[in-house]
């Protein structure tokens, strides 16, 4: 498999990738079996995931931006990939927050509005807008699966203090 920066070599496996272009990361989360990632173009190591590892690769270092990311910096003494251990969701059902997609729910731990509203905005095919910095970066945890986007958010007022509206298909938040 080819993403945009690295080769993923799979070996018999359960794996995720996440990798969008507008997006400063690319994420390679293993669940069982064994993977193998490259950098393009580059004499790195190759490096071997283990079950229950994720790889995060950062596409920014090294790179002149005019705009960094607001949630990933490009510091060149940052490494440009870290590898750790993936959390099992203990407080739902043990779900896997990089691989419930595949059983249609989208997990969030922890995230910022902000962090949530991207992968809102790509769950329920919207736009999403802060008008306060503040709710932005409220941390959120919870799950959702057959909600609308109006019902998600009305779940979320319920432990989080902010007004939205709704209109076609660009959401606004607000204090």
């Amino acid at each position: 498999m080819h993403t945009s920066d690295i080769d993923i070599r799979v070996l018999g496996t359960a794996f995720n990738v996440k990798s969008y272009k507008e997006e400063p990361t690319i994420e390679a989360t293993l669940i069982h079996g064994s993977i193998q990632v490259t950098k393009q173009k580059e004499c790195i190591p190759k490096i071997i995931l283990s079950p229950n590892e994720k790889l995060v690769f950062n596409k920014l270092i090294g790179k002149v931006i005019a705009s960094p990311h607001p949630l990933l910096t490009a510091n060149e003494n940052e490494p440009q990939y870290l590898v750790s251990k993936i959390a099992v969701n203990e407080s739902n059902d043990s779900s896997i927050v990089e691989t419930a997609w595949i059983h249609n729910r989208l997990l969030f731990d922890g995230d910022t509005f902000k962090e949530l509203a991207i992968k809102m905005e790509r769950w329920f095919d919207v736009q999403i807008k802060f008008n306060n910095a503040e709710v932005a970066n409220y941390r959120l945890r919870g799950a959702f699966e057959d909600e609308t986007i109006e019902e998600a958010l009305k779940a979320l007022q319920q432990i989080a203090n902010f007004k939205f509206t709704v209109r076609d298909k660009t959401v606004t938040i607000a204090k």
